[in-house]
């Protein structure tokens, strides 16, 4: 691995330890480090992919980067207050490309640590203007948001479209019943597959949703 490549550092630190290095102060990338950060989400996917049900969608190389340098630039943010908020759309930037099984699920390999930097953010001030950046892009990307306890505003015409493919569906629901985001299954499309999982074992599994039903 490229030693000088900081964004694939931090981010192979990230994947491998659970933990958030920062190897500058400068929230800099170039398309040759995004490069080679490509290289190493679609490695990560495609060992994670291994154990999905069903056909895994194809890897999305534009949203799994999208999803890094969201990490990255929020972490760095987190750590050093260099730029105005004036200066963030360059940062920050919408996901240019379609929301889909594939997008979501190759994003949400750096993704899902995203909620746990909003609750460091919320734990320093919680109206820091960061925290409402980062959840607005949490939004459209809410597979990685799942058990987070964050106010997600779901679109179950969306979510439908989405729960097509089968393994998207599945993981999603796998998700919701792992984290117990019971909040999630007040929603009809998100009620009626948990159900299903669950079957009859879901008072052993998970009593909070029996007792909602």
């Amino acid at each position: 691995m490229n030693t000088k490549n900081n964004i694939l550092q931090t981010i192979h630190h990230l994947r491998t330890s659970g933990q958030f290095v920062l190897y500058t102060n400068k929230p800099k990338v170039t398309s040759a480090e995004l490069n080679d950060l490509g290289d190493f989400l679609e490695q990560e996917y495609e060992n994670e992919i291994l154990n999905y049900p069903f056909e895994a969608p194809k890897f999305n190389r534009e949203a799994a980067i999208w999803g890094a340098k969201m990490i990255y630039f929020a972490a760095q943010f987190l750590a050093h207050r260099l730029e105005e908020p004036k200066d963030l759309n360059k940062y920050f930037e919408d996901f240019k490309g379609e929301l889909s099984p594939s997008s979501c699920l190759s994003a949400d390999v750096s993704l899902r640590f995203l909620p746990y930097i909003i609750k460091e953010l919320e734990t320093i001030d919680f109206d820091d203007w960061l925290i409402k950046i980062l959840a607005k892009h949490l939004q459209k990307f809410q597979y990685s948001a799942i058990g987070h306890e964050l106010e997600l505003e779901i679109n179950e015409e969306i979510l439908v479209k989405l729960f097509q493919d089968n393994c998207f569906k599945t993981l999603y629901t796998d998700r919701v019943i792992a984290k117990k985001d019971i909040s999630l299954t007040e929603h009809k499309i998100i009620h009626e597959n948990v159900a299903i999982h669950l079957g009859e074992h879901s008072n052993h599994f998970w009593s909070a949703f029996v007792s909602e039903v």
